[in-house]
């Protein structure tokens, strides 16, 4: 209700302190504007005290008889005071007086003296004692005159709410003088002054005690008043508890409203305070403080626009202004325009419920601001006289609003109890969700010790174990297992079947630990075994013992290992291959202890490897090589070098092999055996062949330049290359790019490029050599392929491998081999290429073979172009 509502108040308070103050007064702003009001109200009251009036001796009552009288309906009133009239002898003219009905004696709003002339009979012959009753106990001063038939005057006492104990000769509520009527006809003068309605219900009654149905009136107007006070207590209750200003509003209302009725029964002044009268001068103050709060709770209850809180701010500072106005008595800020402006606001607040009724709290406000302005509506028409005076007409508006207030308490107790409800629901909540909250903490503290699939503790758990221990003191080793053939399982079995296996392996490891190891095992979390992975499990042991006897612990581990592993109707093995790992000489932390194990395990040659830390070196060598080449074919750290391809017989130039050069700014000089195997692993040598078929086909126009437009460079192509689909239109492409012809390239590839996948290196080749590309292959000699199978490629030259030519000229049989490889190339009609040619004697003898061409030292070794 109030959580929503806007506190655009609290911006005008920039500092801390204030904006902290102000909204620890914001659930009681109603209460201290309650307050204040009514402080306000007595103040001015007391500073404005009349003078009071001295009270005129009544008549000494006679005996009283049965006889009838009554009050004739020939009733008039003059805008004019009562001494005025008396002195004017106004009361002979009765075509002076404005004609009025007893019954329906209310005038409104004057504002001034109104007198009013009442004509009593007493039918008898004798005269008679009655007492005259006026049901008006809210009226401020009323002052009768008797003028009997024979003109005699008498002035009764004053009576009123301004007066202390209102000047009462009869301890009762209403103001009642006891009076004695001649026989004939009594001209009965009252002066009424108020500062609110003017009425004069006036009755004749025998007796000055109330009838049985004055008592019941009395009785249900305080019942009603009784649920208000009960209503407003439990309202309060509610603001001290909840601290919401939409709850103090209404308090503020019911408190008005409660006051406005004790004063219009006239039971405040007779009952609570008889000797202050200045309590009832704040009826001013309480009604327009009504209207007030009724606007100022509206946003609270129902959701309204932006414009229909500033039209409700508006009305609630019209009330405000008449609240400051009505101890002054101004005219033009009075009852009667209090009364219109709560007639609108009233039908602006209707008309709100009527349009923003989404809500069943918003029926509960629309017929509680129905019985007000019903009410209202009803005390106005007997205010200016349309429904006659009766008890039911007088508390018209208070029974509205009572009945409006009881309807709103209601409906804010329903708000509160499902406000309850949810809090309890939240409460209800917040506890499963604090039980949640644990059980997933728990969770997650499991997931984070250990290893999801198989329950063990993951590799942060170990190495903060590890990370525990001095090794320096107390030297450990660690052993790190690697199943191999998990992947191949779960596409065998499926990763569930596979995972629940793993599962009773690794207990089976576990236990097989605790019972070999004994004392030595280091223990994670009460378990021997820790999962780094699925594939990758590890344990630890204190190194305190003999040499021997750790041998012996680890061939009994690795014994255990290496047989099959069954369970149901299955038995494999899960092909483990163990890395050993000492601590501190093979690792400064847990975590470099781990990593050189792991590494360690990936020799899948022998069941157990130590770590070698050469080899170590050797991979990182390999690590940073692989992350840098992209770099490095960015940058001026590679180049090309070309080394020419001649004809053996005259030394004239036919081609230029291409041939890739790095200087790692950390390592040096790379040779490309170091490092293309590796990137060919990795998947980056496509990157590496499309950098140098792009420069040399580059530095292929200074090439022509200086050779001739015949000259061919060749390109060595990898296996990987072969196997990618859009890799015989990227040459293509290249070529094109770059003015190539395509007999101006030559594609290198070895026997292993065309033995790996047969089908796709054909496809690719016989693609590019349809195209006029020519094909050769490299390194012959040194593979495995099959006469057959180089049948089967479009191949346009062979070269023969250096290893040839070793120790050639002293050994006949190795010539003998040579001629062989001559004759097949010559038979398959390819250019056969001599590699490693390095001297003068093996070129001379070379000469022999015609139409042979050959690459080495001899001719030129491997060199730059020179910058352009």
């Amino acid at each position: 209700m109030d959580s929503s509502a806007p506190n655009p108040a609290a911006a005008r308070f920039p500092g801390t302190l204030a904006r902290r103050f102000f909204l620890r007064l914001r659930p009681w702003w109603p209460l201290l504007l309650l307050a204040s009001s009514f402080a306000y109200g007595i103040l001015v009251a007391l500073w404005q005290t009349p003078t009071l009036l001295n009270p005129a001796v009544p008549a000494t009552p006679s005996t009283p008889q049965p006889v009838v009288t009554q009050i004739l309906p020939e009733t008039g009133y003059r805008l004019e005071t009562l001494a005025s009239v008396l002195a004017n002898r106004r009361w002979q003219d009765t075509s002076a007086w404005q004609p009025t009905d007893n019954r329906r004696s209310g005038i409104g709003y004057p504002y001034q003296p109104v007198t009013y002339r009442v004509t009593l009979a007493n039918h008898s012959d004798a005269p008679v004692e009655r007492n005259l009753v006026l049901d008006a106990p809210y009226l401020d001063h009323v002052q009768p005159a008797l003028i009997s038939p024979d003109n005699d005057i008498q002035t009764l006492i004053a009576m009123g709410d301004s007066y202390p104990d209102g000047h009462r000769l009869i301890d009762l509520p209403t103001w009642i003088w006891p009076v004695t009527l001649a026989p004939g006809r009594t001209t009965l003068l009252v002066e009424v002054r108020n500062n609110g309605p003017v009425v004069l219900p006036l009755s004749l009654m025998k007796s000055a005690m109330p009838d049985t149905g004055e008592i019941m009136t009395l009785t249900w107007k305080s019942f009603i008043s009784g649920v208000l006070v009960f209503a407003l207590i439990l309202n309060l209750s509610t603001v001290i508890r909840l601290r919401k200003p939409g709850l103090g509003w209404l308090s503020v209302f019911m408190a008005g409203l409660i006051h406005s009725q004790l004063v219009m029964d006239g039971l405040g002044f007779w009952l609570l305070w008889p000797e202050l009268p200045v309590l009832n001068t704040l009826l001013g103050i309480s009604l327009p403080l009504c209207l007030l709060a009724l606007c100022e709770f509206t946003p609270h209850f129902i959701s309204v626009s932006r414009t229909s809180a500033a039209i409700l701010r508006l009305f609630s500072l019209l009330a405000g202004a008449h609240l400051l106005a009505a101890p002054f008595g101004l005219r033009l800020i009075g009852q009667d325009s209090l009364l219109a402006l709560a007639a609108l606001g009233g039908a602006f607040i209707l008309s709100l419920v009527v349009r923003y009724h989404r809500r069943v709290y918003d029926r509960y406000f629309g017929l509680s601001v129905l019985s007000i302005l019903i009410g209202a509506i009803i005390t106005s028409l007997r205010t200016i006289g349309w429904l006659p005076v009766t008890p039911l007409t007088d508390s018209a508006f208070f029974l509205g609003a009572a009945l409006g207030s009881v309807i709103l308490t209601s409906g804010m107790g329903r708000l509160l109890a499902q406000e309850r409800n949810r809090r309890l629901g939240s409460d209800i909540r917040a506890r499963q969700e604090r039980k949640l909250r644990t059980r997933v903490e728990q969770d997650i503290d499991r997931l984070m010790k250990t290893h999801r699939v198989t329950g063990k503790p993951n590799r942060p758990m170990l190495e903060e174990t590890l990370d525990g221990i001095n090794s320096q003191a107390h030297p450990y080793s660690v052993c790190m297992i690697r199943l191999a053939r998990i992947n191949e399982l779960e596409q065998a079995l499926g990763y569930r079947t596979t995972e629940d296996l793993l599962k009773q392996y690794l207990r089976r490891l576990n236990g097989f630990l605790k019972r070999t190891v004994g004392d030595r095992l280091i223990m994670v979390n009460g378990f021997a075994v820790s999962s780094l992975d699925a594939a990758n499990h590890a344990f630890a042991f204190y190194r305190n013992a003999p040499a021997n006897e750790d041998d012996t612990l680890l061939n009994a581990i690795v014994a255990w290992l290496g047989t099959n592993f069954r369970e149901g109707r299955f038995s494999f093995s899960w092909a483990p291959s163990i890395g050993l790992a000492h601590a501190p000489q093979h690792g400064r932390d847990a975590s470099s202890i781990l990593s050189s194990a792991g590494f360690a395990s990936l020799d899948d040659s022998r069941p157990l490897t130590i770590y070698d830390p050469a080899v170590a070196d050797w991979q990182y060598r390999q690590q940073i090589l692989m992350l840098e080449l992209e770099a490095s074919l960015r940058s001026d750290d590679m180049w090309l070098e070309y080394q020419p391809k001649v004809c053996i017989r005259d030394g004239s130039i036919a081609s230029f092999e291409a041939l890739l050069r790095w200087h790692h700014s950390e390592f040096g000089r790379v040779s490309p055996e170091q490092w293309i195997p590796v990137a060919e692993e990795v998947g980056l040598i496509s990157l590496v062949t499309e950098w140098v078929l792009e420069r040399a086909c580059r530095d292929f126009a200074r090439l022509r330049d200086r050779h001739g437009p015949d000259i061919a460079v060749s390109i060595n192509v990898s296996a990987k290359d072969l196997a990618r689909p859009s890799f015989p239109d990227s040459v293509i492409d290249t070529a094109e790019r770059h003015g190539l012809r395509p007999e101006n390239l030559i594609l290198e590839i070895t026997e292993t490029a065309v033995m790996n996948d047969t089908e796709l290196a054909r496809v690719s080749l016989l693609t590019l050599s349809q195209r006029g590309f020519r094909v050769a292959l490299d390194d012959f000699g040194t593979g495995h392929s099959s006469l057959g199978t180089l049948a089967s490629f479009e191949l346009d030259e062979l070269k023969i491998d250096r290893s040839f030519l070793k120790d050639i000229m002293t050994y006949p049989r190795r010539q003998n081999i040579l001629r062989v490889a001559l004759d097949l190339g010559e038979t398959l009609n390819l250019d056969v290429v001599v590699e490693g040619v390095e001297d003068e004697a093996t070129a001379v003898w070379l000469q022999q073979f015609p139409g042979l061409y050959g690459q080495g030292y001899y001719w030129g070794r491997p060199t730059r172009l020179p910058d352009a």
